[in-house]
């Protein structure tokens, strides 16, 4: 019951903090106001009481539409909530209630915001990638040596992981001369790289090239996207990364075992 109640407080803070992360992505350029003024309906203008601003309920409650204009509430809101509380559970089944779980949360909200940011400008700000390898690197330093694995052995293995993140990112990004993806996707692939290691950075990458290649056809399909137009890769990338985060050990097992290896 006591682990029921913790998932439950875990869920509420996540939520709060995916709230959050919509004002920064929202106001990312201009951070101050985030400080210095309140929230208001990006339609009317109009500022909101404390009870249009619970998270994800708020938008259940108003049925999607703001209070005094009536006109739709952007999606981005409630999905970005309700991402950040499912990943913070994901955090604390994997982590409990430690300093990694901690540092890993930051790592994942930067992630969040690197991700819908790319969505709304199609760009990655690289004071965000940057502070993700920061605290991408505490996390790597601290979990092996928690486990009494820090060696040069196995950060030598966590710099492969950067050389395959960010050198095949950098290699597609050369030789489609920017137009696959961006500069600040090579970046992106070296945070990868430090915080999945190897082997996971492979699964990172397959699944962010999976995903990004299913959208990409769904967008075509759908007639809102043609072969000439660009596609942010940021949000697969990040995708890919949550993906092996917590999954990549389970998966390369299964592919192994698939195999008759394992």
């Amino acid at each position: 019951m006591n682990n029921v109640i913790i998932y439950i407080l875990v869920v509420i803070l996540g939520l709060a903090v995916g709230s959050f992360l919509n004002v920064i992505i929202l106001r990312f350029d201009e951070l101050k106001t985030i400080w210095l003024s309140r929230s208001k309906c990006p339609k009317c203008k109009k500022e909101l009481a404390w009870r249009d601003l619970i998270p994800f309920f708020s938008y259940i409650l108003l049925w999607g539409k703001c209070r005094y204009c009536k006109k739709p509430i952007s999606y981005q809101y409630p999905i970005i909530e309700a991402l950040t509380a499912v990943l913070f559970a994901c955090i604390y089944y994997h982590y409990g209630l430690s300093w990694l779980a901690l540092i890993l949360a930051v790592i994942i909200a930067i992630l969040i915001i690197i991700a819908v940011y790319d969505i709304i400008h199609m760009e990655i700000p690289d004071v965000l990638t940057y502070l993700g390898i920061l605290f991408s690197l505490g996390f790597i330093f601290l979990t092996l040596a928690e486990k009494s694995m820090l060696s040069l052995e196995n950060l030598t293995l966590y710099g492969y992981a950067i050389l395959v993140g960010a050198g095949f990112l950098g290699f597609l990004v050369i030789i489609s001369k920017e137009k696959w993806m961006g500069k600040g996707d090579i970046l992106l692939g070296a945070l990868m790289g430090i915080l999945l290691g190897m082997p996971n950075i492979l699964v990172g990458l397959f699944f962010a090239f999976v995903l990004g290649s299913i959208i990409g056809l769904i967008l075509i399909a759908s007639k809102k996207k043609t072969l000439k137009d660009a596609v942010p890769f940021g949000p697969f990338l990040v995708a890919g990364t949550l993906i092996a985060l917590f999954w990549g050990g389970e998966l390369i097992k299964l592919y192994l075992g698939y195999l008759g290896i394992f």
